[in-house]
């Protein structure tokens, strides 16, 4: 009778151990594009709660606005006008646009006494969005749309 012929155990863990990491490699790959996103929005809304502590501790007016290209937070000066604040926010992607229009006025205002009103808003890119609320006390409210 001849030998029967078969996969050792060692050989099917390594294929399989292989298939595995090329599965993740694949989904990371897959992530890696959403990234500079994410993180865009994550220390925007990082510096976002930090100029609304500076206006509640500084008795300061401040507020985000969109300059048509990236996101930038101003100060309430002289009447009603409005100074930009130097801010690193790193390199803003280019995909990545709000959804209300440029404007000299800030669209959220973070006021000594909290916020002017609630506002919503909404982050948008080729495949995907993010929706944030501001609210009075409970602060910003991150949801992630797909």
């Amino acid at each position: 009778m001849p030998a029967q012929r078969g996969f050792t155990l060692l050989e099917l863990l390594v294929v399989i151990a292989i298939a595995g990491l090329m599965s993740a490699l694949a989904v990371a790959s897959l992530d890696s594009a959403k990234a500079p996103l994410h993180q865009a929005l994550e220390r925007l809304a990082a510096v976002s709660r930090a100029q609304a502590d500076l206006a509640l501790h500084g008795g300061q007016v401040r507020g985000l606005r969109w300059n048509g290209q990236r996101p930038e937070f101003v100060r309430l000066v002289e009447g009603d006008q409005w100074q930009v604040e130097p801010v690193a926010l790193g390199e803003w992607p280019a995909g990545l646009r709000p959804d209300w229009p440029a404007g000299s006025t800030p669209r959220v205002m973070f006021t000594p006494s909290g916020l002017a009103r609630p506002v919503r808003l909404e982050w948008r890119w080729a495949e995907g969005r993010q929706r944030w609320h501001w609210r009075h006390v409970a602060g910003l409210q991150v949801v992630n749309v797909p």
